[in-house]
This record gives C-alpha cells, structure tokens and sequence, in this order.
C-alpha cells in the first residue's frame, strides 16, 4: 500500500534528525537548517492536510530529498550534501506552503 503524506512527513521528520545529529561539526548552518525542517515539519504533523490526496506529491519530494541527504552524509560526500540540503530546503518549503503555513520562510 502507498504510503500517506503523514507517514512519508514522519519519515521525512526521522531522516532529518539522523542527519542533524552531529552535522555541526561539518556545518553549523547545515545542521541547523535541518533541525529547522525538522521542527517546521513537527509542527505540522497529524493537520489535516496531510491525511488529503495533494499532500502526498510534495511530501514524497521532500522524503526523498531528505533520504538522499542522509545517504550522503553517512558517505561523507559533502559537496553534494550542499546540493541536496538547498534542494531539501526548497521541496519542504512548499511542503510547509501547502499545508497552509504561508509566511514561514526556511533559511
């Protein structure tokens, strides 16, 4: 069975904190924009909109993003890290703008 916009923003919540954890002594910025999706992303968990249809596209963007961000950390490639966070940063924006969050603007 596919999976719902809930449980891929979960999975999204769970890559991100592994990636967090200990990214400061490669980035301060880079682990703090993370914990940043992490949060914005616990926030919004268990709204409604992710029990609907359109929040599953957006929310697998971000999922996947923040698989292949973790998988570069745990290789240690960092120069595509860099790549992949803005392109992490950029699907849970509108992760964060559909859900109705207008206004929050990820750093």
């Amino acid at each position: 069975m596919a999976q719902s916009g809930q449980e891929m923003l979960d999975e999204s919540i769970q890559n991100c904190k592994e990636i967090a954890d200990g990214l400061g002594q490669q980035s301060e910025s880079w682990e703090t924009s993370v914990v940043e999706i992490a949060e914005k992303f616990e926030e919004l968990s268990d709204t409604f909109f992710f029990k609907t249809m359109p929040s599953v596209p957006v929310t697998r963007t971000a999922m996947r993003n923040s698989a292949e961000l973790l998988e570069l950390k745990q290789a240690g490639d960092w120069e595509a890290f860099s790549t992949t966070l803005s392109d992490l940063i950029e699907s849970a924006q509108v992760v964060i703008e559909k859900a109705g969050m207008k206004g929050t603007t990820l750093t």
